[in-house]
């Protein structure tokens, strides 16, 4: 027999196991679950912001991801609100790489819309998104990136978006959760 048939089944095992190596990207809506059946997991006071009547903050439903999202503010102590203790949005997944994205209120008043996240990964504090309101009254941005990582190992993470601060500390700030993505 030719060596070059006996190269073949070669050259078809080495393209499968290529194949399988290849990244995929998985979007998950705020809402939704992804291909495994893992879904974002809330702690605090979020609310769906599509259908809230008591949120300030409306960005236009076209504009986002499944044409919903979720609003969480955290109200720290001397806000003129209960205070609420940090929000937090937790995702297991397995992959290399995580993408979030947030619509960010510009208006500076109604809704107050400073944002102070921070992220985590595997419990290790990985990143940090504040961002101050320049005032354009009911004017939002849309798909911003507020935490990306294409280094991770491979395997099964769980990530945490925390919004505020531990101890009811710090100022009143909004997260707009839109979608994330990982592969």
């Amino acid at each position: 027999m030719p060596t070059s048939f006996l190269a073949i089944p070669w050259l078809y095992l080495f393209l499968i196991s290529t194949a399988g190596a290849v990244l995929v990207n998985v979007t998950v809506d705020d809402s939704a679950t992804d291909l495994t059946g893992e879904h974002i997991m809330y702690q605090g006071a979020w609310k769906d912001g599509a259908s809230c009547t008591g949120c300030t903050a409306a960005p236009d439903p076209e504009f986002m991801f499944g044409h919903s999202w979720k609003d969480g503010t955290y109200y720290p102590a001397g806000s003129g609100f209960p205070p609420s203790g940090p929000l937090r949005a937790t995702f297991s997944f397995d992959g290399t790489a995580i993408y979030v994205f947030c619509a960010i209120s510009l208006s500076s008043s109604n809704p107050t819309s400073y944002s102070n996240m921070t992220f985590y990964i595997d419990n290790e504090l990985v990143g940090q998104f504040e961002r101050v309101p320049p005032g354009l009254q009911g004017a939002y941005q849309y798909n911003v990136s507020v935490y990306s990582n294409a280094t991770l190992s491979a395997g099964v993470h769980t990530f945490m978006l925390q919004n505020g601060q531990y101890g009811n500390a710090g100022n009143q700030s909004l997260t707009l959760l839109d979608y994330i993505v990982y592969s």
